[in-house]
């Protein structure tokens, strides 16, 4: 009888403690107007909420996943790109397949909106260097006369 209570107690207790430790890869803090965020890379999340102006993830263990982002106005331009390797440690390649695009160019930006580097894109293989940035979430945008073509989101390990 007093084993069964006792597990029954700390199955109750259990349930009404919450606590979350995670392991990250990395992670920060974002202050605005609005208010202040902190959040981490390398955690699969448990809560999700959509809004109109997009969504966000919450919780421990939030996932990271690779994948190209695009301007969907842009119907006439065909450019084929691949980024590599990703996550990377030294370096991204960028590689463009569509050779009958000129006047390229390139902006590597961090989570908060800074260009730390950019230049011109003048053969098929161009090399960004980010060996001196620090690990976390970058953002590659790939521009033909200032007009944006495409997005890569950039995991630095």
């Amino acid at each position: 009888m007093k084993t069964t209570l006792i597990l029954t107690c700390t199955l109750f207790v259990s349930f009404l403690v919450q606590s979350q430790e995670a392991v990250t890869v990395s992670g920060g803090k974002g202050t605005g107007t609005g208010g202040t965020s902190s959040y981490t890379l390398g955690q699969v999340f448990y809560i999700e909420a959509i809004g109109a102006n997009g969504s966000i993830s919450q919780g421990v263990q939030q996932s990271f996943e690779l994948f190209t982002l695009s301007n969907p106005e842009l119907t006439t331009v065909n450019l084929k790109a691949v980024t590599y390797p990703n996550p990377t440690t030294d370096y991204v390649m960028l590689n463009i397949t569509d050779n009958g695009l000129t006047n390229l160019s390139y902006n590597l930006i961090d989570v908060q909106g800074k260009v730390l580097s950019n230049g011109q894109i003048s053969d098929s293989d161009t090399q960004i260097s980010m060996k001196k940035y620090s690990t976390g979430m970058y953002v590659l945008k790939v521009n033909q006369n200032n007009i944006e073509l495409k997005t890569f989101k950039i995991i630095k390990k």
